[in-house]
């Protein structure tokens, strides 16, 4: 099936984009990618599942939240609630799916999956979390000394530079962080997921998805630590692939 491109109003006059790809046979099963913060729905990832789950007659969902690629908004804005919404609308349009979709989000976007099958917004599938950033973005709360998170506060956003991105976050990121501590997402959790995690990320530690999988009461959680995988792990891409099919096959 070809891809088609969408616009879906959210709030405030606002759009997110999404590429739709429909499974092989009405009403058959589906994929949902979220992507990680300032990346998009066009990554490598993205683009690779995409191909993958249309050969094995899947449809599949990639969306651009807001602040993000060709939606809305900007980074300044962005918040978890946002997200949520954002995600919300893009599986809400999914056209006449059979089953909840599978949600393969990376790095934010594997947080926002998390929360919102935590949250119970609408029905979903299993989940797979690749270099999830488990405590995005309550752990700038707590990992970060009172006087920078004044002087946040203080001008309204903040510098974030990595290897891969250099952005400015705005202070609601941080007010609208208290409504997620990640000790309650770790509680709350309860949904089939197949973690996938680089020991050589240096944007998520290892331990946390670790610490997550022992914690929380779920019991169908699945963690692979991938020993010289990094935070994008697009070097794994195929590899990746296989493990979430042999994930599937056991009836997720």
């Amino acid at each position: 099936m070809s891809m088609i491109t969408e616009r879906l109003p959210v709030a405030d006059g606002q759009s997110i984009v999404v590429d739709w790809r429909a499974p092989a046979e009405p009403g058959g099963r589906c994929a949902a990618f979220i992507h990680g913060l300032a990346s998009d729905r066009k990554g490598e990832k993205a683009q690779y599942f995409s191909e993958a789950f249309a050969a094995m007659g899947w449809g599949f969902l990639a969306v651009d939240l807001r602040g993000h690629g060709e939606a809305d908004g900007t980074l300044e804005e962005l918040t978890l609630s946002r997200c949520l919404d954002d995600l919300h609308t893009a599986l809400q349009w999914i056209p006449q799916p059979a089953a909840p979709p599978l949600l393969i989000g990376s790095s934010m976007g594997a947080a926002v999956s998390a929360w919102y099958a935590a949250g119970g917004r609408g029905p979903v599938g299993p989940l797979v979390l690749l270099a999830p950033s488990l405590r995005f973005p309550g752990h700038f709360l707590t990992a970060l000394p009172q006087a920078e998170l004044d002087a946040w506060r203080s001008s309204g956003k903040r510098r974030l530079e990595s290897a891969w991105i250099d952005i400015d976050l705005g202070y609601g990121l941080l007010e609208d962080a208290r409504n997620y501590p990640p000790e309650a997402l770790v509680q709350r959790y309860d949904h089939p997921t197949l973690i996938i995690q680089g020991m050589q990320d240096d944007a998520v530690d290892w331990h946390i998805p670790l610490e997550f999988t022992a914690e929380s009461p779920c019991a169908t959680i699945d963690l692979l630590l991938i020993k010289q995988g990094d935070h994008r792990l697009t070097d794994y891409k195929a590899y990746l692939w296989d493990a979430i099919q042999g994930w599937l096959r056991r009836g997720w």
